[in-house]
């Protein structure tokens, strides 16, 4: 037989029963009646020249390593957005927004929206809208946000604050300036740990007689003193003063190079010229040698005061000074070394006299400053 007769389709089906079922050349050739030498011719003909292989195999492998670089690169972008991105992952969707837009320059916005979890759509609304009113509103007041924390030296947070805004005639929640604050990382400056408990002996000069009774009904009534330290490159610089217990009013004060016994003597002598107090005064301390001096008790004496002591070791006896103290230290002078002792007395002046006593809000009255509690009760 001539291999003319045979189609196309007819030798690629008798290829096959070669190639693909098994079959040998003799039997495949024998049933379909053509001779080996044709099939033979037919099969190799079919077989793929082994170049094209290689070349096709070098083609794979190609593609391969191309589609790994992809992936490789798509995972050094998902895990740079996110080591960038992570302080807005569990922020509002337009938070999200505004970093998607600051930073597509550098990413994918499509791979962006996915990671952070929000609509590619959402992100071209916001991005071709208009502010919301709210988000107006929130800045107008994160302008007066900013006006009243920097005007209280950085100490104020967002109860104080909300008062301060409300004082001028804004309407708006302490959880909404709280939220304004932290979205714009404005907090208030704090520093100091509270001490650890100290369980003291009563005094033998004089007895405790306010016993923790810090809220009082009428002013000159219960005065509390106590000395502090404040560090300066000169040497320390001590710090005694009191403090009024019904408006937390520091009504006197005495800085001094040491701690002799004229600097309390001095804060209390402030005090009384004053205030002038017109009954008797109970005038709460601690157990410090200046406070158990002869020269004190006698000050008392002169002056109509009745002195009453903590027990030794026992800070919470005298809270309302500590406090003051503790108020000063973390609002002021934070951790400060003054490089004279005239600078810190000037600064320790302007905090008691000029901000804690005229404007600093206290908690205790209601958010206002000692002298408008003052004046308020009159």
């Amino acid at each position: 037989m001539s291999n003319q007769r045979y189609t196309p389709e007819f030798k690629d089906e008798a290829v096959k029963q070669v190639t693909e079922r098994g079959y040998s050349i003799a039997e495949v050739a024998q049933r379909l009646g053509v001779s080996t030498h044709s099939l033979y011719k037919w099969v190799n003909a079919a077989a793929p020249d082994k170049s094209d292989v290689q070349e096709r195999e070098l083609l794979e492998a190609k593609r391969e390593i191309l589609k790994l670089k992809s992936q490789l690169q798509r995972t050094e972008e998902e895990r740079d957005i996110f080591k960038k991105g992570r302080a807005v992952l569990c922020q509002p969707a337009r938070v999200k927004y505004q970093y998607i837009n600051d930073h597509q320059h550098c990413f994918s916005i499509q791979l962006m929206c996915r990671l952070f979890g929000v609509a590619r759509s959402g992100f071209y609304q916001w991005l071709h809208k208009s502010s919301s009113h709210r988000s107006l509103e929130d800045a107008r007041l994160l302008v007066l946000i900013r006006d009243s924390y920097n005007a209280s030296h950085g100490i104020y947070g967002s109860p104080r604050i909300c008062l301060d805004l409300r004082e001028i005639g804004e309407r708006c929640s302490k959880h909404r300036v709280a939220r304004i604050m932290k979205t714009h990382q404005i907090k208030a400056i704090r520093g100091y740990k509270a001490p650890g408990k100290i369980v003291g002996r009563p005094s033998l000069v004089s007895s405790n007689q306010l016993n923790r009774e810090f809220t009082v009904e009428q002013p000159d009534h219960y005065w509390v003193t106590d000395i502090t330290y404040i560090r300066t490159w000169q040497g320390w610089l001590y710090l005694a003063v009191v403090v009024d217990l019904f408006s937390r009013k520091v009504v006197g004060w005495s800085m001094k190079p040491s701690l002799a016994k004229e600097i309390v003597l001095d804060a209390l002598l402030m005090a009384v010229w004053r205030r002038r107090p017109k009954q008797r005064v109970l005038i709460h301390s601690d157990q410090g040698s200046q406070y158990g001096s002869d020269e004190w008790l006698r000050f008392c004496k002169h002056h109509n005061l009745e002195p009453s002591m903590s027990r030794r070791g026992n800070c919470w006896d005298n809270a309302v000074a500590e406090s003051f103290f503790s108020s000063l230290k973390k609002e002021r002078i934070k951790k400060r070394i003054y490089k004279t002792r005239e600078m810190a007395r000037a600064d320790v002046f302007d905090y008691i006299e000029m901000f804690y006593n005229q404007t600093r809000r206290h908690s205790h009255l209601g958010g206002v400053s000692p002298e408008a509690f003052e004046r308020a009760s009159k």
